[in-house]
């Protein structure tokens, strides 16, 4: 591991993410194998007000037919005040050769990407870069292969995700979705909404959580997801309480209370309107 201490340093990917210079303090880098490597910056942000955690799929062409991928993200270093953790995950163009051209190129991610194209990092992103950078980076055979299905789960979601928002730019009455920043905004939502789903999140919170009109975000959220904000909180609150009840055990009251419903009845009512079934049938 290489420490910097003292000197202001400039990193591609640090550049790309933060568009500035900034302190870095811990440098790794480490090869999963020949063709995918991982560098990882430990940075101190200048203006004590860190951007908001993300990532970029950037594509550079190496010849006509090749090309690399990067996978660049930035993570909030919570347990250390104004400092962030910046991943870069190298796939190198005779990795990507695995597959043909024209699979590759079906992809939105891997169209006239250069610049970069913006990601949103998940919850379940976040959990995948905390565990990849807990694997010893000098490990073992078992430990490289962990390595690899980690940045390789990282690679699937961020072309899927930049698959999914490109599908609603033929709507006219969301034009506004052809901006990453409000596509990433409505994504963020849905992040909301799926963290805090036993919770009562209105629509006028949420569109000031994400700094979007209420009107943009309701329209936007429909031709993204194909559901009302409304519609997709009750999804989310009828499948867990599925889970509770099914699975974990619950009782019908203890489900109600757990998931924020006013009472009992009000939970039955919305669990029967959406499964056309009481609650109490799916009890162990």
């Amino acid at each position: 591991m290489k420490q910097l201490n003292s000197t202001l340093e400039f990193k591609n990917a640090v550049q790309l993410l933060l568009g500035t210079d900034v302190l870095i303090v811990e440098e790794q880098y480490w090869k999963v194998n020949q063709q995918v490597h991982i560098h990882s910056w430990l940075v101190n942000y200048p203006e004590q007000n860190l951007p908001s955690q993300f990532g970029k799929l950037v594509c550079a062409n190496s010849s006509d037919e090749l090309f690399d991928v990067s996978l660049n993200y930035l993570q909030h270093h919570f347990t250390e005040c104004s400092t962030a953790r910046v991943f870069a995950i190298q796939f190198d163009a005779d990795f990507i050769a695995q597959w043909n051209l024209e699979t590759l190129l079906a992809e939105t991610a891997f169209n006239e990407n250069h610049n970069g194209l913006q990601i949103v990092l998940c919850k379940h992103t976040r959990l995948l870069l905390d565990e990849l950078q807990a694997v010893s980076h000098e490990g073992s055979f078992p430990e490289r292969l962990l390595q690899m299905e980690l940045s390789l789960q990282l690679l699937r979601k961020a072309v899927n995700y930049i698959g999914s928002i490109n599908e609603v730019h033929s709507v006219p009455a969301c034009s506004f979705l052809s901006n990453n920043t409000e596509r990433d905004k409505v994504m963020q939502a849905r992040e909301i909404l799926q963290l805090e789903y036993d919770q009562t999140v209105t629509i006028r919170e949420l569109s000031r959580r994400v700094a979007i009109n209420e009107c943009y975000l309701k329209k936007g959220f429909k031709a993204m997801f194909g559901k009302t904000i409304n519609e997709f909180q009750q999804d989310l609150r009828i499948n867990k309480a599925k889970k509770l009840l099914q699975i974990e055990g619950y009782t019908v009251s203890e489900v109600a209370h757990t998931l924020g419903y006013s009472s009992i009845s009000h939970f039955s009512t919305a669990f029967k309107k959406a499964t056309n079934m009481k609650p109490c049938e799916l009890l162990k």
